[in-house]
């Protein structure tokens, strides 16, 4: 196999990785908008709450008016 042969098969093989690239993404996408883990999902999204609620104080510092904290 010469390097002639090589850059004769380099476009069928960018399309093969571009094809199965897209499949990739749009499985994953399917996996991640899945109805069977959006309940999941939820529940993790509003873990980061639930301990702050749980333990009745607040994790972060005192901020002031602008967003900063104080010291």
């Amino acid at each position: 196999m010469d390097i002639s042969t090589l850059e004769a098969l380099k476009p069928t093989l960018i399309s093969y990785q571009t094809l199965t690239l897209l499949v990739l993404f749009i499985g994953i996408v399917w996996w991640a908008y899945g109805k069977r883990r959006k309940d999941s999902f939820d529940a993790i999204a509003s873990s980061i709450f639930d301990e702050d609620e749980a333990n009745g104080t607040s994790s972060g510092t005192e901020q002031d008016r602008a967003g900063a904290n104080k010291k």
